[in-house]
């Protein structure tokens, strides 16, 4: 009797589903480490570009500052740094994650890109003190009406010496602001937000702290004293500096000597992916919304030497 041997060309069921149960894991398994790979590098890169935009705009309004212009034995306003008071609401940002210091920073400076930095060409009509006007706002550039997705910007607007005959409805900085008893009113008028004076985005907060040296009337002594110019936690919400006095609107007064002699500066940037949930996230409070901007901003801060006046 002859018996017949079959040979078994493939897998069985159970083999196959086995097969590919192991392969579904070990998918699942790569998906999973390539994600969290993913979310790290762009955590760091966020992180990266965030430190990168404080730093940057930190150093920009640091040169500005050491080319800061101002004269004394006259009565013309020559700084002015307040908080924008005119922003309300949703202009100040989301619910429960409002700016805390709406800046509005205006000085004199011999900035060096002037006239787009065609100095002693064509294009430069003469003079060398700009006007400088640093903002911050909760803007959204590509619908500044809507707001689609607004993020905290800070902006820069460069305003030239001399007139421009191209654009005579130009302001300059000898017709509109130069022997001005009062800068804030003309800056009021311009278009500071605009695309074109665009800095860095996610800029949350932006603090500005003036240092000022006087002799003490009653010891005779030279005192130093630091201004820090924000909505709370300080006297001074507001100081505007003339040739002849230094004004600080309901703040403490200094005295009428008190000359400028430096600047604190301190920027605090938020990461893209932080700017995303602000905007998609409601905070519930303050303290919450507090603990999200530890975790997910930069700080940097400057000591600007000022040229004594």
């Amino acid at each position: 009797m002859k018996t017949h041997k079959t040979t078994r060309k493939g897998f069985t069921l159970i083999e196959l589903l086995t097969a590919v149960a192991i392969t579904t894991v070990i998918i699942a398994v790569l998906i999973g480490t390539t994600r969290m790979s993913m979310d790290a590098w762009k955590d760091s890169r966020d992180k990266a570009r965030a430190s990168r935009l404080a730093k940057e705009s930190i150093e920009l309004m640091a040169r500005d500052l050491e080319g800061v212009v101002i004269r004394s034995g006259n009565e013309f306003e020559w700084l002015s740094v307040k908080m924008d008071t005119s922003l309300q609401g949703l202009d100040l940002g989301p619910a429960n994650a409002e700016m805390k210091n709406p800046l509005e920073f205006i000085f004199f400076s011999a900035a060096t890109d002037r006239y787009d930095g065609e100095i002693g060409k064509e294009a430069d009509k003469g003079g060398d003190i700009s006007t400088v006007i640093y903002k911050l706002a909760y803007v959204d550039q590509l619908d500044p009406v809507g707001k689609t997705f607004p993020v905290f910007s800070l902006y820069r607007k460069l305003i030239n010496p001399g007139k421009n005959p191209d654009s005579p409805s130009e302001s300059n900085t000898f017709d509109n602001y130069l022997a001005k008893t009062d800068i804030q009113t003309p800056a009021s008028g311009e278009d500071v937000t605009n695309s074109n004076n665009f800095i860095a985005e996610n800029v949350y907060n932006l603090t500005v702290t003036l240092v000022f040296e006087y002799t003490d009337s009653s010891t005779k002594k030279l005192v130093q004293k630091r201004v820090p110019i924000m909505t709370s936690g300080s006297d001074y919400s507001e100081v505007r500096i003339k040739g002849n006095e230094v004004l600080t609107p309901g703040g403490t007064a200094l005295p009428d000597d008190a000359r400028l002699t430096g600047a604190e500066l301190g920027i605090l940037v938020l990461s893209d992916s932080a700017m995303r949930t602000l905007n998609k996230k409601p905070f519930t409070d303050q303290a919450a919304f507090a603990k999200f901007v530890k975790e997910n901003s930069h700080y940097f801060s400057k000591s600007v030497i000022l040229p004594r006046p």
